[in-house]
């Protein structure tokens, strides 16, 4: 019969032998998926740079919900054509106008997400969510801003012969004939209709809305007389402000507007805090390639911080300025948080 104590110390030699192949195997499992991690990480780096490099491999289109001639076509235009000697590809400019402003975002937000589908979209990207019912897409899921870049206030603007000349005559003079006046705007849910309700209720106003299709018809029919007032961003009847034609009584901005320096803010005007202010972002569809969204946000931003580009937007009366891809996240979800919660106020959920 074999010594127990030799069984016991062959079982020990065994044992260890086991024990050493086995941290071996372990070393060389880490060290194998060590490098292997290094491998992908490499090759994902030099996937990505490809595609920032190569992109883009095709026209690119830029669709807006305006029709042609407006502020935000000119917009478009003005950036696909300083964008081309960057792209080497040509920038197409696509207006789906109608459904305030659905029609366009669904098309962004269903395009395949390889950045050779843009938008250029304004406030209503905010706003469709908090006073409608029947979106087919999410903002945050089925979107990526990317260049929050340009924004205008409205302006309330009346006739040459209106009564009134300043916003405390203009509130004096609706508050001695309740029902009597009534206001154009671009369209029900715009900035235009957003301010004046919010001016209704915070200085106890009472005049009727009278929505139009669009700036342009409002501001005709405020020359022809058939309306007293209107309340709209600026870029389609400036002119007719600077010419002395219209009159405006006050900017709805919480500072003054640099095109019309020598109008008052509501803000400054005895309404308190009050912002209202139409504007405007660069979005693709979700799920771009980071590096494609990188880039078209920094080529976007050296156009937009063009000279000619800056000055021929302030011509439409539209303030420019840059900002960070993390700072028009930020900006576009305050937005999202602020309709939700103010579109109820001003009674204007479905």
């Amino acid at each position: 019969m074999r010594c127990p104590i030799k069984r016991i110390r062959m079982q020990l030699l065994r044992d260890r032998s086991i024990y050493r192949m086995l941290c071996f195997i372990q070393r060389l499992a880490a060290e194998c998926s060590t490098r292997l991690m290094a491998l992908v990480l490499a090759l994902c780096t030099t996937t990505a740079v490809y595609a920032q490099d190569d992109y883009p491999t095709k026209p690119v289109r830029i669709i807006l919900s305006s029709g042609p001639g407006g502020a935000q076509d000119v917009m478009a235009r003005m950036a696909g054509e300083r964008l081309l000697p960057l792209w080497k590809q040509n920038v197409i400019v696509e207006n789906r106008t109608g459904g305030g402003a659905v029609i366009a975002t669904e098309a962004i937000a269903r395009a395949t997400p390889d950045g050779h589908t843009l938008g250029l979209l304004g406030s209503t990207l905010a706003t469709n969510p908090a006073v409608r019912n029947d979106l087919r897409y999410d903002t945050l899921r089925d979107l990526s801003p990317i260049l929050y870049f340009s924004s205008a206030p409205s302006v309330l603007t009346v006739r040459a012969e209106f009564p009134a000349r300043t916003p405390a005559e203009f509130m004096a003079l609706i508050k001695s004939s309740p029902g009597k006046y009534a206001y154009a705007s671009p369209g029900a849910s715009t900035n235009g209709h957003r301010a004046m309700e919010a001016l209704k209720r915070a200085a106890g106003l009472d005049v009727t809305h009278v929505p139009y299709k669009g700036g342009a018809p409002a501001m005709i029919d405020l020359l022809a007389g058939q309306v007293p007032m209107l309340m709209a961003s600026p870029t389609a009847f400036g002119q007719h402000i600077r010419s002395g034609r219209l009159r405006a009584i006050a900017v709805t901005s919480p500072r003054r507007f640099q095109t019309m320096p020598d109008v008052p803010t509501l803000a400054e005007s005895g309404v308190s805090g009050f912002d209202h202010v139409e504007w405007w972002m660069f979005v693709g569809p979700a799920r771009m390639p980071e590096a494609v969204e990188a880039k078209v946000h920094r080529d976007l931003s050296v156009v937009v911080a063009q000279a000619d580009f800056k000055n021929r937007m302030l011509e439409l009366d539209v303030e420019t300025f840059p900002n960070t891809r993390d700072a028009t996240r930020a900006f576009l979800r305050r937005e999202l948080a602020r309709w939700a919660r103010d579109a109820k106020a001003l009674g204007m959920v479905p």
